[in-house]
């Protein structure tokens, strides 16, 4: 009985380090989905719906657990992808979608540019 009563905390420890490492995994999947319907839509009223989702879950994985150590840079990287999706939604609004689509293949090389510090470890 004592074993099992030493036992608890240590278990508990190890099922929340998964939640903690996944904890930005759901708002991740949810802006790559959104990216790809955004690139694949053929009228900017759509395209702007899933900008606007993806600018939705930006603010969603900025309050999301973070590596500490990764933090500085996770931020970073999310701030740059929010400025090219608010430049991306200023052309759709000023009527060029060209410029809008412009900005969003931005995003797809700041995700390639990030996502290597999050693949680093440490």
């Amino acid at each position: 009985m004592l074993k099992t009563v030493r036992l608890l905390p240590l278990m508990f420890g190890l099922i929340a380090l998964p939640a903690l490492a996944g904890d930005l995994e759901q708002p991740m999947k949810k802006m790559g989905f959104n990216y790809k319907q955004a690139t694949k839509a053929s009228d900017p009223a759509a395209m702007e719906k899933y900008i606007t989702q993806m600018r939705s879950e930006i603010d969603d994985a900025k309050t999301r657990t973070m590596p500490t150590a990764k933090q500085e840079k996770f931020l970073e990287g999310l701030n740059e992808v929010q400025g090219e999706l608010d430049a991306s939604l200023a052309a759709l609004k000023a009527g060029d979608e060209a410029k809008a689509r412009e900005h969003l293949a931005k995003v797809n090389d700041l995700k390639k540019e990030y996502h290597k510090y999050a693949k680093q470890k440490g």
